[in-house]
C-alpha cells in the first residue's frame, strides 16, 4: 500500500508474455510502494491507454506482437512527447540499444535472472518520474507565467550585470520591448531621465541582500513614454547558498499615481479655501456684524436691520459647515481607541426650546479604531439632523424627539422617530445641498459631511426606516476592538 505522504506512481508494462508481465509488475511493486503497476499484451490498446494520460511512465519489451517497443515509442512520443518510456527487454543488443537512444527512450534496461534487475528497474522509473513530474511543473508555472496579467520578469545574478533571462508577454506589452531586445539586458534599460534614484537604490540594496522589496518607479517605454511602475523583486529561493535568480513583477499603476497628484493638488486647493473662509471671509464677516451692532446702538428704527442679521447668520453657518466639508475627508495620520459611548455624551448638546431624550444602547467598554474628533462631528451632525427634521410638537405644541443609538455587530446606528426620510430621496440626502428646511436656514451641507467622515475612514453608511418610522443611520464596516 502507498504511504499516504507518497504520491503514486502510475506504470503501464506492456510485454507479450504473459508470466513476464506479471512478474515485473509483482516485483516492482514489492521493491518500491508507491508504484502501481498495470499490465497490457496489445500495444495498441496500450497505445490507448496512454492516449487518456492515465500513466506516468511506460515499461515496455522492444519484441511486441504486430510491432516493436521502439515503433510503439515513437508512436507514443506523438501524443505526449515527454512521458517516460524505459525499453525492458531480453532482446538486447549495442544495435537496439543504439536505435533505442535515437528514438528518444527515456531509459535501456537489460532483462536478466534474479530480482536484482527489477530493483534497477524500479530505481530507474521512480528517477525518470521524479524528473518528468519536475519538468511537468515547471512548464505548469512557465505557462502561468506567460498567461499572468502582470508584468514578470527573471533576471540570473551569476552573469555580470544580473540580466535579464526571462519576460512573459505581459512585460512585453508594458514596456513595447520584444522579448529579443529584453534578454540578456540589466532592467535599468526601463529607466529615463525622470526615474528618480532613491527607489533605484532600494532595489539595488535589497538584491545585494537578497531580500524582496516593493518600489514604485517612473519607467519608460521603448517609445519614450513614461508610465509609473509599481515593482516588486524577490530572490528565488534554492537549497543554494547564493541565490541564482530574482524575479520581478511590474505593474502599471499611472492611473492611481496620476490620481493621487491629481488629489494633492485639490488638497492645496482646499487648504487655501480653508484659508480664505477662516481668515479672508470670517475677517470682514465679523466688521460687519460688528457695525450692525453699532448701527442698531446709533438708531433701531433703521429698516431691514433684522434682516442683515439673519444674513450674517447664515453668512456665518455656511463658513463654519464649509469648514467642517473640507475638513471632513482629511484624517490624523494616527487614528485612536474610542470609547463610542463617551463620543455620544460629548456630542449630545440639544438647543433650548426642544425637549428631546437620547436612549443610548451602547457599552461603555465598546471601542472602536477613529479619528476621535471626527467621530464627534459625527455624532453631533446625525443629532443636529434628528433635532431639527425629527421633531414632533405634542399636543402643548413643543417640539419632542427620541434618538436612539445602538451598537451593530460591526459598527453602531442612530435613528430617530420623526417623520423620516422619504424613499425617492434616500439616493440624494448625503449629496451638498439636500435639505428639508422649508424655512431655508440649512445649508445642507451636515449629512455630506457625515458621508465624508464615513468615507475616510472607510466605513459605509445606509439610510433606512427607523423602528418607529423615523430615520435610521446605520453606519458599518467599522474595526470594533
Amino acid at each position: 500500500m502507498v504511504a499516504a505522504s507518497e504520491q503514486a506512481i502510475r506504470v503501464l508494462c506492456v510485454d507479450e508474455d504473459a508470466e513476464a508481465r506479471g512478474l515485473t509488475a509483482t516485483v516492482l511493486e514489492r521493491t518500491n510502494e508507491s508504484l502501481v503497476v498495470d499490465t497490457e499484451r496489445d500495444p495498441a490498446m496500450a497505445l490507448e491507454r496512454v492516449h487518456d494520460r492515465r500513466y506516468d511512465c511506460v515499461v515496455c519489451e522492444y519484441e511486441l506482437p504486430e510491432m516493436t517497443g521502439l515503433e510503439l515509442l515513437k508512436s507514443i512520443r506523438r501524443v505526449d512527447d515527454e512521458l517516460p518510456v524505459i525499453l525492458f527487454t531480453g532482446a538486447g543488443s549495442e544495435d537496439i540499444a543504439s536505435e533505442a537512444i535515437s528514438a528518444g527512450v527515456t531509459d535501456y534496461v537489460r532483462k536478466k535472472r534474479g530480482t536484482s534487475r527489477y530493483e534497477h528497474l524500479a530505481e530507474r522509473i521512480t528517477n525518470a518520474v521524479a524528473q518528468y513530474r519536475i519538468r511537468e511543473d515547471l512548464e505548469r508555472k512557465s505557462a502561468a507565467m506567460d498567461e499572468a496579467p502582470i508584468g514578470i520578469a527573471i533576471s540570473d545574478a551569476t552573469q555580470p550585470d544580473n540580466p535579464l533571462i526571462y519576460a512573459n508577454q505581459k512585460f512585453q506589452e508594458l514596456t513595447g520591448y520584444p522579448i529579443d531586445e529584453i534578454r540578456g539586458r540589466n532592467c535599468r534599460f526601463l529607466q529615463g531621465e525622470r526615474t528618480a534614484q532613491e527607489p533605484v537604490g532600494e532595489i539595488r540594496a535589497a538584491i545585494d541582500a537578497r531580500e524582496p522589496v516593493t518600489v514604485e518607479l517612473r519607467n519608460y517605454r521603448r517609445n519614450g513614454t513614461m508610465f509609473w511602475n509599481e515593482v516588486t523583486i524577490a530572490p528565488i529561493t534554492t537549497n543554494e547558498e547564493t541565490t541564482p535568480h530574482f524575479v520581478g513583477f511590474q505593474k502599471d499603476v499611472t492611473r492611481r499615481k496620476l490620481a493621487e497628484e491629481r488629489v494633492k493638488r485639490q488638497n492645496a486647493r482646499l487648504r487655501e479655501l480653508t484659508s480664505v473662509l477662516s481668515h479672508d471671509i470670517r475677517g470682514p464677516l465679523t466688521a460687519a456684524t460688528g457695525y450692525l451692532e453699532l448701527a442698531r446702538d446709533h438708531d433701531d428704527s433703521v429698516p431691514f436691520l433684522d434682516e442683515v442679521t439673519e444674513s450674517h447668520d447664515r453668512m456665518e453657518t455656511l463658513v463654519e459647515d464649509m469648514l467642517a466639508l473640507v475638513r471632513a475627508g482629511s484624517l490624523s495620520d494616527d487614528l485612536d481607541d474610542v470609547s463610542v459611548a463617551a463620543a455620544v455624551d460629548s456630542a449630545w448638546v440639544p438647543p433650548a426650546g426642544v425637549e428631546p431624550k437620547l436612549d443610548v444602547r451602547i457599552d461603555e467598554d465598546r471601542r472602536i479604531r477613529a479619528d476621535e474628533i471626527h467621530l464627534l462631528q459625527l455624532f453631533e451632525n446625525l443629532f443636529e439632523n434628528s433635532l431639527t427634521h425629527g421633531t414632533t410638537r405634542d399636543a402643548d405644541g413643543v417640539p419632542r424627539v427620541t434618538v436612539t443609538v445602538e451598537s451593530l455587530k460591526d459598527g453602531f446606528a442612530v435613528e430617530d422617530d420623526g417623520p423620516g426620510i422619504p424613499s425617492e430621496d434616500r439616493d440624494i440626502v448625503f449629496e451638498a445641498g439636500y435639505t428639508t428646511d422649508e424655512n431655508g436656514i440649512g445649508t445642507g451641507l451636515g449629512l455630506r459631511i457625515v458621508k465624508d467622515i464615513v468615507d475616510a475612514h472607510g466605513w459605509n453608511i445606509d439610510v433606512v426606516d427607523g423602528s418607529e418610522g423615523g430615520a435610521r443611520f446605520e453606519i458599518t464596516d467599522i474595526d470594533v476592538i
